[in-house]
């Protein structure tokens, strides 16, 4: 499955899923897959307070669309919430009249609708025939995030008139769009220049310029007028369309933004706001003239490009083919253009969590770019580094030394959750940060990068944790925290959080080791702190029952009172948290998403199968999976111990979270996109890692109904061709 389609009659209650599950983007503009007019009854300028909830159990506003164009690392600073991505101005507006008729999905007569999502080269396109007072108008509407140039957004227009018939095409660009009800526009500028201008100040003192501006073919048309409102500036054209001639135009938007200079560089010698402003005029007539030589054919070649380094072939399973290959496409789509921003939690595709990132980057999202793509994920953890600065300014308002990463980060590195619960309990992400750091630089060999900047975030983050943890006689102990399970908030010893700190400590005294004398004197790393270290990495509790083969997830958990989901629970298509208080399940044992299995996933072989299979039984029985982020775990874990049947039945669960038509409304789950790719390539497949030959490791665990697996791997700089089946792991070194 390459393309997506949906045909027949629109339905306004739909819309908004597919304007998230079909977003398009190349890496610089990530945009919904919204229509280019306006829509009846869905106002883009809506104003209102969003205040701090459960994302996950909280009704979303805007019902039938809501527009979205952003550039990751452009944010605003909202009152409330604090820094969040912002929707910028829309481009990409068309509005067709016939008369005073205006084409509206909502309200118009038409047929034969059709709109299609291509994987392959990220074409969204729609048809459908308009029919007018004064007859039938066909249209069909292609756009595409260009990879040629990232700076463009392209559309071309096609309008075929079964009889003749005048028309008027306005081209606009709209500044009155909000992001979650509010506005982050501190000054707007709208005005035509040989097509439409937008430039806009953010709250945030970052600036964004657009221009947009129409390319028509032969054709009888002419320019009828220009005209602005307070926020939106257009263009209108007049057509004379001959019946059965196709009139064919195209529509360029350019998006340019301060982030296109470095910080400490100022090419035109001029300095603050004024000075930025010429910047962004000055990019923007450079991008301008690239207009001619753009091209179709350039663009899908460089997505064939990135698909051939990583498409998984399924021999045997469509539906997973095509959950898989969905995946893959957004996970292209969204990459990480620099290491000034990385992919939030909602791949781009909407507001829900702000345009934060979470721990969801390194354990989700890093190891498919780290195979596939490791200068993508390179940048995310070159972005984990920019963030130091911010994590060393959390740890001191917490009272502590050293650095601590935030639960939900944006472009500060500073803490944005406006849930106390979590910015402050959910403090394993700091672990996780150093984790993915450990992980890209074994996968790549990259000790230049571990040795300089990586050295320097593990150092800062064993300060932190050598301040948080409290000590009892001989024995270390973090108190008060949240685990990834969410539903139990403040505990004791979570045996996830502690594991991590373990390791990342343990990492941070190996490469001290390894770095030498003269780059601990350059941290200020002393023989007394490395042994602290040591202590705290020694004494840390690890709730594991030797006896049992059991680990628990954190002090006293059996204690925790026990819940009757059958009763509770009255309906399982909505999330269990619906049915109980946030008070009463932060003292029951009922798991939002896998915690202490998540362990088994991130360390396949630091734990025997009768200690997997006997936590597996257990928290099993106890989890909600209400979190996205939770069956893709499952299947990794149940694919290690060989049970590929239950890995394939959280396999089907994860591959129905953005596909069937519910729950992407909002953006994409772009974390179990990532964790779906694992649970295939590293679950079923069974990859490993890197053995001590230097070879990739394969461990698979294929459902019977699967006969291959097919997929390319980068380790190391080097690159393979695999070929999983029930008798047989083929593994071939690509040349070069």
């Amino acid at each position: 499955m390459t393309l997506l389609t949906r045909k027949g009659k629109w339905n306004a209650e739909k819309n908004k899923y597919y304007e998230g599950a079909w977003a398009q983007g190349n890496g610089y503009i990530q945009m919904r897959a919204s229509f280019e007019e306006d829509l009846s009854g869905a106002s883009q300028e809506e104003h209102y307070w969003r205040l701090p909830a459960n994302v996950t159990l909280e009704e979303a506003r805007n019902p039938v669309s809501k527009w979205g164009v952003y550039v990751p690392g452009i944010y605003g600073n909202h009152p409330i919430l604090g820094e969040e991505i912002v929707n910028l101005p829309y481009p990409v507006g068309i509005q067709l009249y016939q008369d005073e008729e205006r084409f509206d999905m909502g309200l118009s007569s038409y047929s034969d609708f059709t709109q299609s999502l291509n994987l392959k080269n990220g074409l969204l396109t729609r048809h459908f025939v308009w029919n007018t007072a004064a007859g039938s108008l066909e249209a069909e509407y292609t756009r595409y995030a260009s990879l040629q140039n990232p700076h463009y957004i392209i559309q071309r227009i096609g309008l075929t008139a079964r009889q003749d018939m005048e028309i008027r095409v306005e081209s606009f660009v709209d500044a009155s769009v909000t992001t979650n009800g509010y506005s982050h526009f501190t000054d707007t500028k709208l005005f035509h220049q040989e097509g439409l201008w937008a430039e806009v100040t953010l709250d945030s003192g970052q600036m964004v310029c657009m221009k947009c501006f129409c390319k028509f073919e032969d054709g009888d048309y002419y320019k009828e007028e220009s005209s602005r409102t307070e926020q939106r500036l257009r263009e209108i054209w007049k057509l004379r369309l001959k019946k059965g001639e196709p009139f064919v135009f195209y529509k360029y938007s350019v998006i340019v933004t301060s982030l296109d200079w470095s910080d400490d560089t100022d090419p035109m010698g001029v300095s603050g706001p004024f000075g930025d402003l010429l910047r962004l005029r000055e990019r923007m007539v450079a991008l301008e003239l690239d207009a001619e030589r753009l091209t179709l054919e350039a663009h899908e070649k460089i997505w064939a490009e990135r698909w051939s380094e990583s498409d998984v072939q399924i021999v045997g399973d469509q539906r997973l083919q095509e959950s898989l290959r969905f995946s893959i496409y957004h996970l292209l789509r969204a990459f990480p253009w620099s290491s000034r921003a990385a992919v939030d939690a909602k791949g781009f595709a909407g507001e829900a969590y702000f345009g934060h990132y979470f721990w969801d980057t390194e354990v989700y999202l890093l190891p498919f770019y780290l195979y596939t793509a490791p200068e993508k994920a390179r940048a995310l953890v070159e972005f984990r580094y920019r963030m130091l600065d911010g994590a060393r300014e959390n740890a001191a308002r917490y009272g502590y030394a050293g650095a601590r990463y935030p639960w939900e980060c944006c472009q500060s590195g500073l803490e944005q959750c406006s849930n106390w619960q979590y910015g402050d309990l959910e403090v394993h992400v700091t672990a996780d940060v150093i984790y993915g750091l450990w992980h890209y630089c074994q996968a790549t060999g990259d000790t230049g990068f571990l040795l300089n900047e990586g050295l320097e975030m593990m150092v800062e983050t064993a300060r932190y944790w050598c301040a948080r943890a409290d000590w009892t006689k001989d024995t270390c102990h973090l108190l008060g925290v949240m685990g990834p399970d969410e539903y139990l908030a403040f505990t004791n010893d979570n045996a996830y959080t502690n594991y991590m700190v373990k390791f990342s400590l343990d990492q941070t005294l190996k490469t001290l080791e390894m770095a030498g004398e003269e780059r601990r004197k350059e941290l200020g790393v002393t023989v007394p702190e490395m042994e602290e270290f040591q202590k705290v990495r020694d004494g840390l509790v690890f709730l594991y029952d030797e006896d049992a083969h059991f680990i628990w997830q954190c002090q006293n958990f059996d204690q925790f009172a026990d819940v009757d989901f059958d009763k509770v629970w009255k309906d399982r298509s909505k999330p269990f948290g619906h049915f109980i208080s946030q008070e009463k399940n932060y003292r029951s044992k009922a798991l939002k998403q896998a915690d202490t299995v998540s362990l088994f996933s991130l360390f396949p072989d630091a734990f025997d199968e009768e200690t997997k299979k006997n936590c597996l039984e257990y928290y099993e029985k106890l989890t909600t999976h209400d979190s996205s982020l939770s069956y893709v775990i499952h299947a990794l874990v149940h694919a290690g111990v060989k049970d590929a049947r239950r890995s394939y039945e959280f396999l089907q669960k994860s591959m129905e979270i953005d596909l069937a038509q519910r729950g992407a409304a909002e953006g994409i789950h772009i974390a179990n996109a990532g964790g779906l790719w694992q649970a295939v390539v590293c679950g079923l497949a069974g990859f490993s890692g890197q053995g001590e030959d230097g070879q990739p490791v394969f461990r698979p665990a294929l459902p019977e109904h699967i006969h291959a697996i097919r997929f390319a791997l980068c380790l190391k700089g080097r690159r393979y061709q695999v070929e999983v089946t029930a008798d047989q792991v083929t593994v071939t070194k690509e040349e070069g």
